[in-house]
């Protein structure tokens, strides 16, 4: 399929190897099952708060599948043998009633620690903004030290959770994008 240059972002690794943020598309669908079934018991426990010992058709679908309308899924490819390898993804969700969403994050393990994940949430958290969304937030388990190191570093607060024990929300309240404080916002956690 021949898709326009829907690249949201395009930077070199640390290893060399060139990586792609764009949208996540229907025929990705493939690749990011195989990916989901290749991530450490630790860091599918850290995205989905709990134990799944395989990523199946259905799950992954679900996963996939977005209303544009409603989300934003943004998928990190590396071409390998001119094949787009999914290695980190983020997506928000629009909550119906309230100018705010819920958001998502997920590395793969070998690429953790790289920035990937910034890069992802600041994306994420503009496009956010752009839409008239006020406030972003997700659930991190309390031992998620890099994601809530990550939160801290683009002004997320910290907040009690209703999922339970050893799960934390973090919050970030995000300016009208026509507002003076949009120049300063994206100044001060966008360009970091």
């Amino acid at each position: 399929m021949n898709h326009a240059d829907d690249a949201v972002d395009r930077w070199q690794a640390a290893d060399g190897s060139w990586l792609e943020m764009r949208q996540m598309r229907p025929d990705d669908e493939p690749r990011v099952k195989q990916s989901l079934n290749t991530l450490s018991a630790n860091s599918r426990r850290n995205r989905f708060f709990g134990s799944i010992a395989e990523f199946s058709d259905e799950a992954v679908h679900r996963l996939v599948s977005v209303d544009p309308q409603k989300e934003y899924l943004l998928v990190v490819v590396r071409r390998e043998d001119a094949i787009e390898i999914p290695i980190a993804g983020g997506r928000f969700v629009e909550h119906e009633k309230q100018p705010e969403c819920t958001f998502s994050l997920l590395i793969g393990d070998a690429w953790q620690g790289q920035g990937i994940g910034r890069r992802l949430l600041k994306a994420l958290l503009r496009e956010a903004s752009l839409r008239g969304l006020r406030t972003m937030r997700g659930d991190v388990l309390a031992d998620n030290r890099p994601m809530l190191s990550l939160a801290r570093s683009l002004h997320f607060a910290l907040v009690d959770s209703d999922q339970g024990d050893g799960v934390v929300q973090i919050v970030c309240d995000l300016p009208d994008a026509a507002s003076t404080s949009w120049r300063s916002f994206v100044h001060t956690v966008l360009r970091k």
